[in-house]
């Protein structure tokens, strides 16, 4: 039965990501799990992805061109963000939301994120101490992994953090444009480069938007994210090829319908 229930899971035609590299683009090498006997079907090397009913509509194996396009994109993101907040001190003459922002920027990838939200993704499971999913790779794994579904509290708690660092930069933009209008003459170099930073800032959060809400969203494996999309229809039939996982999720409450 077992092996019956691994069999299925989708093929994509691109390298896996694989690599036990925690930071950088993906290279070629791979790393297969030694003891796939309780993992689910993302984490079992031996899935047959070919004959999955699932093919296409869910994200179980990882692009590789797909994951270094949203790793590079997410990078500048984050930078652009940061420098919003410099221009933004400059003008303003205070630092205080620049060093908030780069103190909870990391904390939230490197542990929160991963402790919330990561650690119920099938993904988590697969072998290594980095993750290995299309998204926020390369992050520790610094906990347990947990097929249960994220919990009420999880779930509030990351959007907090979330809506923090995506959406704080912007503040910090408004608020420095608005010092720039009353004050022109004097802050015309901070207050030209704050302008431009800020439209490059939302140029990348449209692609971000797109790529997103407009088809990864609609196709993740975790689904305990506030942002995913996946139909119920699907998470049924997935969860009925992981029982272990299906039992964790029945357990916190979960009911098929």
């Amino acid at each position: 039965m077992l092996l019956i229930y691994q069999s299925h899971l989708i093929w994509y035609p691109e390298i896996f990501l694989d690599n036990n590299v925690c930071v950088g683009i993906m290279s070629d090498s791979s790393e297969r799990p030694k003891n796939s006997e309780l993992k689910n079907c993302i984490a079992d090397e031996n899935s047959n992805c070919v004959v999955c009913e699932l093919n296409g509509k869910l994200i179980c194996v990882v692009n590789k061109k797909f994951a270094n396009r949203f790793l590079i994109g997410n990078i500048t993101y984050r930078v652009l963000a940061l420098t919003i907040l410099i221009f933004s001190g400059l003008l303003i003459g205070h630092w205080w939301m620049l060093i908030s922002y780069a103190i909870i920027l990391p904390l939230t990838f490197l542990v929160i994120e991963p402790r919330l939200l990561c650690s119920h993704c099938p993904f988590y499971e697969k072998e290594g101490k980095c993750l290995k999913c299309w998204a926020l790779r390369g992050m520790p794994k610094l906990w347990e992994y947990k097929p249960g579904p994220a919990t009420r509290t999880e779930k509030t708690v990351m959007l907090i953090f979330g809506m923090f660092i995506d959406v704080f930069p912007l503040v910090g933009s408004i608020w420095g444009i608005i010092h720039f209008a009353l004050n022109t003459i004097n802050n015309l170099f901070a207050g030209i480069g704050l302008i431009v930073i800020t439209i490059l800032f939302l140029i990348v959060a449209a692609y971000f938007s797109k790529i997103l809400l407009g088809n990864a969203c609609k196709k993740c494996a975790n689904f305990s994210c506030s942002m995913n999309k996946v139909l119920e229809e699907i998470v049924k039939k997935f969860l009925e090829k992981n029982p272990k996982m299906k039992d964790a999720w029945i357990k916190a409450g979960w009911k098929e319908e």
